[in-house]
């Protein structure tokens, strides 16, 4: 499959909202997401010490003037002269690469390092590819950090079975098997957790939204709908009060198409507001 059919199968919160841009900047997407994708796979389905000998040496490739493998290859193209995109995939790398085996965070502080690494560059990444200013690229990490968090309340129980907690041992101490068993205290202990962090994502979405409008308005509009239908996972875990053990939660598709309408109709909106402050002033 080529990046934007892999994109389209896999990401099933971005790959709609990518429909906004224009074929070009898509495709440009589409290659940024199957590099991360392969990250992922490699760090989970491949995962111990050979996904991380693995990952390793893809951090390798990129820190060298010439990379020998695909990805290294395929990376250095995609950010060639933007060399904070490059940067912020490796950091990527490197936080896989530390993310292959049995993880418990310990404290919230662990946990925005690691959101970070796995989710925070990919705001940087977006904003070096498209060449927005470096101003703007923090709150572009509050974003995709936002998400991150998301991810972790969606994928408590999936992550307990196979012995992983992203949810601080400060506000969850117990192990994953805990979890998973259905142990009451610790499924409450998680429950208090996932609405603390979804809090948390609450504050970090608004910080990335304020960065919006430094994106040309396609793009602005592909990742307002995006995180709109992230934010949606979070609003249906808030539904059924958590509950990590009762499935994955999902946004319904309605709900969605809903979600991101409402989300390009505000940022157009606000463009609006904004062009007749700007004629305002002028006058």
């Amino acid at each position: 499959m080529n990046p934007e059919d892999i994109m389209a199968y896999h990401a099933r919160s971005f790959a709609p909202a990518a429909r906004l841009l224009p074929r070009c900047d898509r495709l440009l997407i589409a290659r940024l997401y199957v590099l991360c994708r392969t990250v992922d796979d490699i760090a989970d389905e491949i995962g111990g010490a050979v996904g991380q000998r693995q990952l390793q040496k893809l951090h390798d490739d990129l820190t060298s003037q010439y990379p020998k493998g695909r990805l290294g290859i395929e990376a250095h193209d995609l950010f060639q002269g933007r060399p904070l995109g490059l940067a912020a995939f490796a950091k990527l790398v490197s936080s896989a690469a530390a993310d292959t085996g049995a993880v418990c965070i310990a404290d919230r502080a662990t946990l925005d390092t690691y959101c970070m690494g796995v989710a925070g560059t990919v705001g940087i990444m977006v904003c070096a590819i498209f060449d927005i200013d470096e101003v703007h690229h923090a709150r572009a990490a509050n974003l995709g950090k936002a998400m991150q968090l998301t991810n972790i309340c969606r994928d408590v129980a999936e992550d307990a079975r196979i012995g992983r907690r992203y949810l601080p041992f400060t506000h969850c101490p117990y192990d994953p098997q805990d979890i998973a068993a259905g142990i009451p205290e610790a499924v409450q202990a998680a429950e208090d957790a996932m609405a603390f962090l979804l809090s948390e994502a609450d504050e970090l979405y608004l910080s990335g939204r304020s960065a919006l409008n430094a994106l040309p308005l396609r793009l602005r509009l592909a990742v307002a709908s995006a995180a709109a239908m992230y934010e949606g996972i979070g609003s249906e875990l808030r539904r059924r009060e958590y509950q990590p053990l009762e499935g994955r939660a999902v946004v319904p598709k309605v709900r969605k198409a809903g979600l991101a309408v409402r989300a390009i109709l505000g940022e157009l909106i606000q463009k609006r507001k904004w062009e007749n402050r700007s004629d305002h002033a002028s006058a």
